[in-house]
């Protein structure tokens, strides 16, 4: 796992906000069939390489200054630098309540839910890639 902070310039000690990124492991029983077939890793016991943004977080005092979107954006960074180092075909990401499904699905549209609660999102590493490439 992986942590990264963000913290105030003016003092260093408040933190701002925060992202974990976990390494984990999919088998096509966790996916929709149609999923499976793309992420090519269907009857693949064994699971495919995946990064699980673990957490999310921003301190509630800094309102809506875009920091929650701009740390989302950061972890899809180092999420697709590691899935290029050492493999990895989606991004998942859990949400905590439905609207933060909303707010995750807002920013990033091409989500795709995993289950029926609409809590848990995939994002394969090319959509991720095309998406963080026509930012540039």
């Amino acid at each position: 796992a992986a942590t990264k902070v963000a913290v105030s310039l003016a003092t260093p000690e408040q933190i701002l906000g925060y992202f974990t990124l976990i390494a984990i492991k999919i088998v096509d029983t966790d996916l929709p069939d149609d999923l499976a077939k793309i992420f090519k890793i269907r009857n693949l016991t064994s699971g495919a390489p995946a990064v699980l943004l673990a957490q999310l977080g921003v301190d509630r005092n800094i309102g809506s200054a875009g920091l929650g979107t701009f740390l989302l954006r950061q972890a899809m960074r180092h999420a697709l630098n590691g899935a290029l180092e050492v493999g990895g075909v989606a991004l998942i990401v859990d949400a905590i309540s439905p609207g933060v499904a909303a707010w995750y699905t807002k920013r990033i549209p091409d989500f795709v839910p995993l289950t029926t609660d609409g809590l848990r999102f995939i994002l394969p590493m090319r959509t991720l890639a095309a998406s963080l490439q026509q930012e540039s």
